[in-house]
């Protein structure tokens, strides 16, 4: 038994935390599962039998082939991996701010990117950016709004907690509100920019994949390897201090990845809402309050929370009937993550302060 977990006491923990491997594995094959799904679910229904042949290169190209490989498998991928990077940002930002409600919107990553992106369309006057160009500008956009909101919170030589959980509330809405503004004055801008503002996997290819796996094979191994600095800061200062932790670098180390994870994904798939945020929640549910459990175990939840929500989009979309004009209207991810995140995260805080 280590002292961390002495101190929290080994026995409170749920029973799953007692086998941490029968969790990551539950998880992992709930992924698999949805992932199956959500390649199998569109306009045409394609079984697994037929998914393993597309994927396998099994006999003759086909149609079917064309829509497991070239449209469905990135769309999946994109969705589980930018869905683990937001859990893991939201857990590492919780941690360190000892803050169960901190999300990595709160970093201003989400709005940042956001309004780089509206920004560039309402003063170029283009009808849409290339999809490199988008990526990075989002990405831009995040990591500097993100920097303005750490400046701010500086106090004493490091970033306070409480502060920095205010401004980056603050700097969020009004990066928002600067959205809202350039929608107003040029209206026909919504419908290009509505991915960025609400979040979709719609439209998502091999280009967009790309884009995200290197940042993510940079940074999600950065945040699982500063679990031991998450569980000293999450015993408070004083104690991380005593163990031969230094709170500030630990924390500006905390931010930076986090920072990092959430732009990596919100550069791809938009400012999904509630993944950073109720993830953590349910990961803790299932092993324990200590940071370094809750690590991995979030980032299979957050996977399989977007995969499932794309999956529940695609579905709605599918029962929605066509218009004559434009045909059936897809579903935004981020809309289901944000209809069906509130009531969510309000049961597994009602259940945490029984």
């Amino acid at each position: 038994m280590t002292g961390v977990e002495a101190a929290i006491g080994f026995s409170d923990l749920p029973p799953l935390a007692r086998r941490p491997v029968l969790v990551v594995v539950i998880g992992v094959v709930l992924v698999v599962v949805l992932a199956v799904l959500s390649v199998g679910v569109g306009s045409t229904w394609i079984a697994p039998a037929q998914i393993w042949a597309a994927l396998s290169g099994d006999g003759p190209a086909t149609a079917q082939t064309h829509i497991v490989v070239g449209l469905r498998l990135p769309r999946t991928l994109i969705a589980i991996v930018a869905g683990g990077m937001l859990a893991l940002a939201g857990t590492v930002l919780q941690s360190a701010t000892r803050n169960d409600l901190a999300d990595p919107s709160l970093v201003g990553v989400s709005g940042g990117a956001v309004l780089a992106v509206v920004a560039t369309l309402f003063f170029t006057g283009w009808d849409a950016v290339p999809a490199p160009w988008s990526t990075l500008l989002a990405f831009a956009g995040g990591i500097g709004a993100s920097a303005l909101i750490w400046l701010l919170s500086w106090s004493e030589g490091s970033p306070r907690s409480a502060r920095l959980v205010l401004d980056g509330v603050l700097i969020s809405a009004v990066l928002s509100a600067l959205v809202s503004v350039l929608l107003i004055l040029d209206g026909a801008l919504f419908g290009t920019v509505l991915r960025w503002v609400v979040g979709s996997l719609n439209g998502r290819v091999w280009q967009d994949w790309a884009a995200l796996w290197p940042v993510a094979v940079v940074a999600v191994p950065l945040g699982l390897l500063i679990a031991r600095l998450l569980d000293a800061l999450w015993l408070g200062d004083e104690v991380a201090a005593a163990t031969g932790v230094r709170p500030v670098t630990a924390r500006g180390a905390a931010l930076a990845v986090a920072t990092l994870l959430t732009a990596g994904a919100v550069s791809v798939v938009g400012a999904i809402g509630f993944i950073g945020l109720v993830a953590p929640h349910i990961a803790r549910l299932l092993v324990g309050e200590r940071p370094a459990r809750v690590l991995l175990p979030a980032v299979l939840v957050g996977g399989a929370l977007l995969v499932g929500a794309d999956l529940l989009a695609q579905t709605l979309s599918l029962l929605m009937p066509a218009s004559e004009v434009g045909g059936r209207t897809a579903l935004p991810a981020g809309a289901v993550t944000a209809i069906v995140g509130g009531p969510v995260l309000f049961t597994l805080l009602a259940r945490r302060t029984r």
